[in-house]
């Protein structure tokens, strides 16, 4: 768990691991899987609300807010603001405007793996020699 600003809830709250939110994930299909139409959804989705409660402390009411509190939904700290970016592959800061540097966008663009059609062409040159 740590301390992250949302976008979508505009303040910081306690976002979760892959561990953390595995259990979460698991505890929201069950509110759909055993609860009834009529239920509120504080009732349907009561262990959810209560994991959410004891793990961090924040007293969260909506279990769909509970699901899009993820760490890994999110990027690195803006350099500038020390916001998160809204996802890994952000390249400038929601917030303040902060664009990235340069070097880490072409650094992850070198690191991808060829498309299966790349590796045609690189086949088809080979055979034509």
């Amino acid at each position: 768990m740590k301390n992250l600003w949302c976008w979508r809830c505009k303040i910081e709250v306690p976002m979760l691991d892959q561990e953390e939110y595995k259990v979460a994930s698991k505890l929201y299909r069950n509110g759909f899987e055993t609860g009834k139409c009529n239920m509120t959804r504080k009732t349907r989705f009561k262990d959810l609300l209560d994991y959410y409660k004891d793990l961090t402390g924040f007293e969260e009411t909506n279990p769909n807010a509970i699901m899009h509190h993820r760490i890994d939904l999110y990027g690195a700290a803006c350099e500038n603001c020390s916001k998160p970016y809204r996802t890994p592959k952000a390249s400038f800061c929601a917030a303040c405007g902060n664009k990235k540097k340069a070097n880490n966008c072409t650094e992850s663009l070198h690191k991808e793996k060829p498309k299966w059609w790349q590796k045609l062409l690189v086949l088809n040159k080979a055979g034509s020699n």
